[in-house]
């Protein structure tokens, strides 16, 4: 995967970063004739849009992501202290001017929803629209911050001195995650994912990076602020947004509770609700959601990109299939749950 540095005010940053083009599963520049699609991920979770990389529809288009700081395999800095939202939107902003991306189609889910909103919101003329799964734009419930607090007292416990490692105690954190995330349903592409992400968060969280872990995650998370209605006015885009009722962690009116005030401030917006979905919707439900993103990005770009011809595949397919991904079918044993760890 290719790589470029980038300088802020909270620091340095070599972003790992992917480009699915129509020919190419993984390159380092876009097709400038094709619309741009960039996306957002989850916390923790790199590879979250794996199946939509993987689809034809969706491929017809550039689609770029990259690994946020204390993510996946991007190298920066230590987060300092207060590193919120504003500051991820701005490091964001120097990636996206760094690879000279022009206005783009943005998608992101969770974590990465509400830098997507600051950015549209901030520099609206970058965006074309926006399409945000399992949002997280508004204050935490008083619940997730429970459960937040809960895995990472799990997690840290878990490193209570450089040279010494609590597996018991890690397995818990994970396992706590891995049920917020999935509904407690691990299919076997998610138990593929949990696989290849779990050692990149020891990489970035483990002892020495404690401090990371708790300003990415938990000061991220509990001290986000939603977006005021002037801020939101400033919205020149549509925004799509996209909730699976089987979400444990938040309810359907908290998605509700932001879709009225987009429309209270005069956004454009909608509402899709995918039924049995868990909050990482997109990785076991594409054929519910790429037909409608793909309709989404085309209604709002003049731009018309034939259909995509032959076999495309996700940039993630060999790292998924060697931690377990069986998209044949093949491997048709009962195994339970399984973590494993670097």
């Amino acid at each position: 995967m290719p790589s470029l540095q980038v300088r802020t005010n909270t620091g340095k940053t070599k972003y790992n970063y992917t480009i699915s083009t129509p020919n190419r599963d993984s390159t380092d520049r876009i097709d400038p004739s094709l619309p741009v699609v960039l996306w957002f991920h989850s916390l923790a979770f790199p590879h979250v849009f794996h199946s939509q990389f993987a689809d034809p529809l969706l491929r017809k288009f550039n689609l770029v992501v990259f690994d946020m700081r204390s993510h996946g395999l991007t190298e920066s800095d230590d987060l300092p202290e207060g590193y919120s939202v504003k500051e991820a939107a701005v490091d964001a902003l120097a990636f996206m001017d760094a690879l000279s991306l022009p206005a783009c189609h943005i998608v992101a889910i969770d974590y990465g929803s509400p830098i997507a909103l600051q950015i549209a919101v901030s520099q609206p003329n970058r965006v074309l629209s926006l399409f945000l799964m399992s949002q997280t734009c508004l204050p935490e419930p008083p619940d997730v911050c429970e459960g937040h607090r809960q895995v990472y007292e799990c997690w840290t416990s878990a490193f209570p001195s450089p040279d010494k490692l609590d597996m018991e105690r890690m397995m818990e954190g994970g396992y706590g995650f891995s049920q917020f995330m999935f509904s407690n349903n691990m299919t076997n592409l998610a138990q593929a994912m949990f696989n290849a992400t779990f050692p990149l968060c020891q990489k970035h969280w483990g002892y020495h990076g404690l401090h990371n872990y708790r300003v990415a995650t938990l000061e991220f998370l509990l001290g986000r602020k939603g977006q005021s209605k002037a801020a939101l006015s400033r919205l020149r885009c549509p925004v799509k947004l996209v909730y699976g009722t089987n979400d444990v962690a938040y309810p359907q009116d908290y998605t509700d509770d932001f879709l009225e005030r987009l429309e209270d401030a005069g956004v454009e917006a909608s509402l899709l609700v995918i039924p049995d979905a868990p909050h990482f919707i997109p990785c076991d439900h594409a054929s519910e959601i790429d037909p409608v993103l793909h309709d989404f990005i085309m209604q709002n770009d003049n731009r018309r990109p034939p259909p995509v011809s032959g076999i495309v595949l996700s940039p993630w397919d060999a790292l998924l299939r060697s931690n377990g991904w069986d998209p044949e079918g093949l491997d048709d044993s009962d195994d339970e749950f399984l973590v494993s760890y670097s």
